[in-house]
């Protein structure tokens, strides 16, 4: 009696973990990274809280970051090949709120416009500090509130699914 069997093509196979492994993992990491604004955090290998406003909530109840969700939508994969996957955002402002940092802003005639436009629409005294001050400059401090970036437990979710993909290609051969 002779058993004849027929060797898997493990080329074909490679190829097509490598093919769904990246399609997997662009989707799994722009949500994980959409998440955040979820969350208010971002975790690596572990959980950090956004830090909250430090000024009264001019949205009071609104979310951090999400005023237009043009900052959560604008996550992208921004390039990709089989060896790596490049995730980014195309808001101008995407990289100070992610890392933080300092912002410079000239106070010109139409800014003051606007600082007595907020003074009496609020009343806030800020506004009227901001609208009378000699300064010709004005420095801001962003906090960070870090939403994209290499993740310990991103990764590990991954490695799960794909140990989880190859045993399952093994089972069916």
């Amino acid at each position: 009696m002779e058993l004849k069997t027929e060797i898997p093509d493990f080329g074909e196979i490679a190829k097509n973990a490598i093919n769904d492994s990246r399609r997997y993992a662009m989707v799994y990491c722009l949500n994980f990274f959409k998440d955040s604004f979820r969350k208010h955090g971002f975790t690596n290998q572990h959980f950090e809280q956004w830090e909250n406003r430090n000024s009264p909530d001019y949205r009071p109840g609104g979310a951090l970051l999400v005023s237009t969700s043009f900052l959560l939508e604008s996550l992208k994969v921004l390039a990709g090949n089989k060896h790596q996957i490049v995730f980014g955002s195309y808001a101008p402002y995407a990289e100070i709120h992610n890392d933080g940092g300092v912002l410079k802003i000239k106070i010109t005639k139409k800014s003051r416009k606007y600082f007595w436009y907020m003074f009496k629409k609020t009343k806030d005294v800020k506004w009227k500090k901001m609208a009378l001050t000699k300064k010709t400059e004005m420095q801001v401090k962003i906090p960070k509130r870090q939403f994209i970036g290499e993740s310990a437990v991103m990764m590990e979710g991954l490695d799960e699914w794909f140990f989880a993909y190859i045993v399952k290609k093994f089972q069916n051969l």
